[in-house]
C-alpha cells in the first residue's frame, strides 16, 4: 500500500492542530456574542481540550524532526524558510491562545485552588492580571488568536505547495487544509459544547456548517483525483503512488457521514457520548485523508525518484 504511513507524526500533527484551530473559531464566535456567563464559563472549561491537542500535535512535530531541539533551530530562517514560518505561526497560536485561556479561566476557579501551594500562587497571579485589564481585552485577544490560528493555517498550506512538487502545489492542498479545520472544528467544539450543554443556539448553526464542510469536501476530492490523473512523470504516474486512494476515500466518507449522523442525533436527543463518538470518527476520517495527502509525493524529474 503506497501511502504517507511513514509520515504519521505529521499527519497527527497536521490534523489535530487545524482541528483545534477550527475549534477555536467556533468559541471565538461564541464567546463575542454570549451574554450568559455561565455558558460563558464552561467554553472556556472546555477550551482546555484545545490545548491539549496543540500539545500532542506538537509532540509528534518534533517526532518527525527526530529532536525536540531541531524545533528551535527550525525557527532560525522565519520569513525565508517555510517551516520556520509554520512552526513560528503554530507556537503563535498555542502560546497566545492558551495565554488568553489562562488568563480568562484563572478567575473562574473556585477559591480551594488558590490554597494549593504552587498553583494557587499561579492562580492568583492569573486573576490578579486578568481583574487590572480592560474588559475590552477579551474579545481583542479572541479576534487576534482567531487571525494567528488562520495563520497558521496559510502558513502550513505555503510550507507544502512546493513548484517541483506538482501533487502538493495546487489549489487543493489549502483548501484540503481548510476543510479539515472547518469539519474538524465545528464538530468537536459541538461536540464540546454539547457536553457541558453549553450555547445550543449554535447547534444548528454548526450542524449546517458541518454538513456543507463535508459535501465541499467530496467535491474537492473528486476535482482533486482528476486533477492527479493528469499528472504524471517519466516514469511515474500520480495515482499510482496512492493505488488505494478511491477506496480509502470512499471510507473516510463513509466514518464522516457516520459520525455527522452521531453528531445530529445526539445533540437533538441532548446525548453526550455520541457527538464524541461521532468527532472521534470524523477526526480517524481526517487522518486517512492525510495519510493519502503524504503519500503522494511526487517530485520533478528522474533523479529525485531515485533512478
Amino acid at each position: 500500500m503506497g501511502m504517507g504511513l511513514h509520515e504519521w507524526p505529521l499527519v497527527f500533527f497536521t490534523v489535530l492542530a487545524q482541528s483545534a484551530v477550527g475549534a477555536f473559531w467556533v468559541f471565538m464566535l461564541l464567546l463575542l456574542t454570549e451574554k450568559s456567563e455561565r455558558a460563558a464559563t464552561r467554553t472556556h472549561y472546555v477550551m482546555t481540550v484545545l490545548w491539549g491537542l496543540m500539545a500532542i500535535g506538537f509532540i509528534f512535530s518534533t517526532l518527525h524532526l527526530g529532536s525536540p531541539q531541531r524545533a528551535f533551530n527550525a525557527l532560525n530562517r522565519i520569513g525565508a524558510s517555510g517551516l520556520s514560518n509554520e512552526i513560528a505561526a503554530g507556537s503563535a497560536f498555542f502560546a497566545l491562545g492558551a495565554g488568553y485561556w489562562a488568563l480568562a479561566t484563572a478567575r473562574l476557579l473556585p477559591q480551594a485552588w488558590q490554597k494549593l501551594p504552587l498553583l494557587g500562587f499561579v492562580v492568583r497571579l492569573l486573576s490578579g492580571i486578568s481583574a487590572k485589564l480592560p474588559s475590552i481585552w477579551r474579545p481583542l485577544a479572541l479576534i487576534v488568536v482567531s487571525i494567528v490560528g488562520a495563520a497558521f493555517i496559510y502558513a502550513m498550506s505555503k510550507l507544502y505547495m512546493i513548484p517541483t512538487v506538482p501533487t502538493w502545489n495546487s489549489a487543493f492542498t489549502p483548501l484540503s487544509f481548510l476543510l479539515t479545520a472547518l469539519l474538524g472544528g465545528s464538530t468537536l467544539a459541538l461536540a464540546l459544547l454539547n457536553s457541558v450543554k453549553a450555547a445550543e443556539r449554535l447547534n444548528g448553526l454548526l450542524l449546517t456548517i458541518a454538513w456543507l464542510a463535508f459535501i465541499a469536501a467530496v467535491i474537492v476530492t473528486y476535482q482533486q483525483y482528476n486533477y492527479l490523473a493528469g499528472i504524471s512523470s517519466a516514469i511515474h504516474h500520480a495515482l499510482d503512488l496512492v493505488p488505494s486512494f478511491v477506496p480509502v476515500m470512499i471510507t473516510r466518507f463513509v466514518l464522516i457521514a457516520i459520525g455527522l449522523l452521531l453528531l445530529t442525533v445526539g445533540v437533538k436527543k441532548a446525548n453526550t457520548a455520541l457527538p464524541l463518538i461521532g468527532v472521534l470518527l470524523i477526526i480517524a476520517a481526517e487522518l486517512l485523508a492525510r495519510i493519502i495527502f503524504y503519500g503522494l509525493h511526487m517530485t520533478v524529474g528522474m533523479a529525485a525518484l531515485g533512478y
